[in-house]
């Protein structure tokens, strides 16, 4: 790619939002050691493991973009981001009768929200500013992939603050 193409410009918003990715992923990875719930420990663990994905997703884009030939963006394809809170909240309705998750799992999914909503903020500057159509691709799958993580820790907190009324809802 040479240096004039939009994708070649633009190299340093990968490199953030790979560092976003990562340490999102240390943040989930740490707060799964400490909590003591096992809903929580287990929402942060899957939480890590889809910032994995994103890593390896935003990896292989950026060494796309490295290649020199625009034409050969990766392709990140469509976000599944809707099927797996769908997922997510059809597994925690089966934990009815499990350990419950405490109030200091709250200050957890508090600051969790803030980090995903930071991250789809960058998102959506980058996406503002993409002009290849697989550049706007790539951080519209991201946008959804981190919105989805926003929806998914604000089911936790209705489900820390009030799990009857969240089992209710999910009937």
């Amino acid at each position: 790619m040479n240096d004039k193409t939009p994708a070649y410009d633009h190299l340093e918003p990968y490199r953030v939002a790979l560092k976003l990715e990562e340490d999102g992923k240390a943040f989930f990875v740490e707060a799964a050691k400490k909590t003591t719930s096992k809903f929580a420990r287990q929402t942060f663990e899957f939480l890590a493991a889809e910032e994995d994905r994103h890593i390896a997703t935003i990896r292989d884009f950026f060494a796309s973009v490295t290649r020199g030939d625009e034409s050969q963006l990766v392709d990140v394809g469509e976000s599944d981001a809707e099927e797996k809170l769908v997922s997510f909240n059809e597994t925690l309705a089966r934990l009815e009768k499990a350990d419950q998750p405490i109030g200091s799992d709250r200050e957890a999914y508090e600051f969790a929200i803030k980090f995903e909503n930071g991250a789809e903020e960058f998102y959506e500057e980058k996406l503002a500013e993409a002009t290849h159509p697989r550049v706007k691709k790539f951080y519209k799958w991201l946008i959804a992939e981190e919105k989805m993580h926003a929806r998914l820790l604000k089911s936790c907190l209705k489900f820390v603050d009030d799990p009857a009324e969240w089992f209710r809802m999910h009937r």
